[in-house]
């Protein structure tokens, strides 16, 4: 019987295993490595909406005025956490807050408003760098999701960001 051996020394299938390491090492090193999708941080925008269920302030003229009225476009925001700058304001809206609730005349579920609540939206506009697998306002990852505990200098508050798209 053969012995099958190279030089006498390594089997051929040794070798084979060999070159076959030699050539998947540097690929699986290649696909391991997060590629970024934008160039540079300023390159990207994003505009995400946070949402805030809030109780519509007292006292304020005219009467019952919403806490997104004090929200005004295009002042910065900040995370209360830490501090860091998210974007500018670009939008604010707010509709009643709805809960389901069954109809025993009509034998439904439908949905009627929550008498003193409200939820606020707030747009933001932000420069963020974008990743393979996140995406950062400087280091702070962003997603749809996540809690969002904002500020500015005319409110405070705390939600979840619900929906993020690229502007350009």
């Amino acid at each position: 019987m053969k012995n099958y051996k190279l030089f006498g020394v390594l089997h051929l299938a040794d070798i084979i295993w060999i070159v076959l390491l030699i050539a998947l090492v540097p690929m699986a090193i290649r696909f391991s490595i997060p590629r970024e999708v934008g160039a540079q941080t300023g390159d990207n925008i994003v505009r995400f909406t946070i949402e805030i269920g809030e109780r519509p302030t007292e006292g304020i003229r005219p009467p019952r005025a919403g806490f997104y009225q004090n929200i005004r476009r295009g002042e910065p925001i900040f995370d209360s956490s830490v501090g860091l700058y998210l974007g500018t304001i670009v939008d604010v809206y707010a509709r009643p807050f709805q809960v389901d609730t069954f109809d025993k005349s009509s034998d439904t579920i439908r949905q009627i408003d929550v008498e003193g609540l409200e939820l606020v939206y707030i747009v933001v506009e932000s420069s963020v760098t974008i990743s393979d697998y996140e995406t950062l306002i400087g280091n702070f990852p962003i997603s749809v999701g996540r809690a969002a505990f904002v500020r500015s200098k005319d409110f405070a508050g705390a939600g979840y960001i619900i929906s993020m798209e690229r502007v350009r």
